[in-house]
């Protein structure tokens, strides 16, 4: 498990005990990211992921504009929408699967009102996640960073929202302890991610719409078949 999870974890259960002890209460606000980052001593992206971690649990909730607020405590039996960690790699190749619904036409919209900062954030993208590469981690950071771009570039809130609180569930490979039998085969691996990034990428930049839908639809239903492949080798030890 990596440093970035390690301080996501540590921040909720900061957040947490804050929220106790100022005796915070539902409709309270918190304080400012730029206060809580120097409190907890970590960077906003940390911040960030815990907070959007925390309002996918119905722990806190945001109004634009405004800031973060306390939420009401969710009713006994109430379950989140979304898998609260993606333990088991059934739920995750369901989740891909409901992915697809949002991204797919995520990708398209893209390809339609994308501008030229959009697409040099999603090439910033693609150059962490070859850094990572080179570094030898899973990347699961910068492969989010890039399809947060893209929600981005849709103009419509709500696709980055979906991303946001989603967090470490869009990129789960790595919260599934994902192993591989050798640093090729993880090369491999990654190597058909960016690959399938870089024709999403150019589908956008070339405004074909269509194209860019199934060139995201190509690279989710082989997200999935890398996670069913996974759930095969995982019971032998390592990923291949």
């Amino acid at each position: 498990m990596s440093a970035t999870l390690h301080l996501t974890d540590r921040v909720k259960l900061d957040l947490m005990r804050l929220i106790e002890a100022a005796g915070l209460k539902p409709g309270d606000k918190l304080p400012p990211a730029d206060q809580l980052c120097e409190q907890f001593s970590v960077s906003r992206t940390v911040v960030r992921e815990a907070i959007a971690s925390l309002k996918a649990e119905g722990r806190l909730r945001s109004l634009r504009g405004s800031g973060v607020y306390v939420s009401k405590p969710r009713e006994i039996g109430a379950v989140p929408m979304f898998m609260a960690a993606p333990q088991e790699i059934g739920d995750v190749l369901d989740f891909m699967e409901f992915r697809v619904s949002v991204e797919v036409e995520a990708a398209g919209l893209a390809a339609e009102r994308r501008t030229e900062v959009h697409l040099l954030r999603m090439e910033q993208a693609l150059s962490q996640f070859r850094r990572a590469m080179q570094e030898r981690s899973l990347a699961t950071e910068s492969d989010r960073a890039f399809h947060r771009a893209i929600a981005d570039a849709t103009g419509n809130n709500r696709f980055r929202l979906f991303v946001d609180e989603m967090g470490e569930r869009l990129i789960p490979r790595r919260t599934l302890g994902a192993s591989f039998v050798d640093e090729a085969s993880k090369a491999e691996f990654l190597g058909h991610i960016e690959t399938e990034h870089l024709r999403i990428l150019a589908a956008i930049a070339d405004r074909k719409p269509d194209d860019a839908r199934l060139a995201m639809r190509r690279h989710l239903e082989d997200g999935r078949r890398r996670y069913r492949e996974w759930r095969i080798a995982h019971d032998f030890g390592a990923l291949t």
